[in-house]
């Protein structure tokens, strides 16, 4: 019986020479210094010694950790859904008394919406010079309120823009007029960024201008 021997050589060469290569794990065409194609395991520490910044924000991925609390890589090119959300809406032809009870659509069970920002102008004309006033009196300005709800019947969120004591929308010469209202929504996966405790029914405060509340459950 013969044996084979096979004898691997390695020589290094110090200065003035020097070996540069690409080591690839799982593939044969290594892109960086160190290229694993595919999952790594590491037992003990992993430095970073020099991480530097990323220049493609756009293909950034995000690291989130599971139900199980393992970690896993969140990519958004293959989810369902989307962990922060933006949605401009546009209201034409508003009413001169604004929307009320607008649906969404969205799952308050999924997600959690707010109003970002939002700006009415003029319908038709685009102009600026709208006020608020007293659906009565118009020479008494109004305050006005706009901000998403949860309509717990249906379990959508809902979207509210009106004017205080049923005022309405006018211009500054004071002829009644219709608005377009331009809003801004921030809509987040519910439990990404926070998380929902159950809240006080009432408190009393005495007639107290200062106390101590008790911490919300959860905290």
């Amino acid at each position: 019986m013969y044996k084979l021997y096979l004898f691997l050589l390695f020589i290094v060469l110090i200065n003035p020479f020097k070996i540069i290569a690409q080591i690839g794990i799982n593939t044969t065409d290594p892109t960086a210094m160190l290229d694993v194609n595919g999952t790594t395991i590491i037992d003990e520490k992993l430095f970073l010694e020099n991480p530097g910044n990323s220049n493609q924000i756009r293909g950034s991925k995000l690291i989130i950790e599971k139900t199980d609390e393992s970690i896993v890589q969140y990519d958004i090119a293959i989810s369902k859904y989307g962990p922060i959300n933006y949605a401009e809406l546009v209201f034409n032809n508003t009413s001169r008394f604004g929307i009320s009870d607008y649906n969404t659509k969205i799952s308050t069970d999924d997600y959690i919406v707010t109003v970002q920002g939002y700006y009415f102008v003029e319908h038709g004309t685009g102009s600026t010079s709208v006020i608020t006033a007293s659906n009565g009196a118009t020479n008494t300005v109004e305050g006005y309120q706009v901000y998403a709800y949860k309509n717990t019947t249906d379990k959508k969120w809902y979207i509210k823009c009106f004017i205080n004591n049923k005022g309405i929308f006018r211009t500054s010469a004071n002829a009644v007029t219709t608005i377009d209202l331009h809003m801004n929504l921030i809509i987040f996966r519910k439990g990404f960024l926070a998380k929902e405790v159950a809240g006080y029914n009432s408190f009393d405060v005495k007639k107290k201008t200062t106390g101590i509340l008790a911490k919300p459950p959860g905290f």
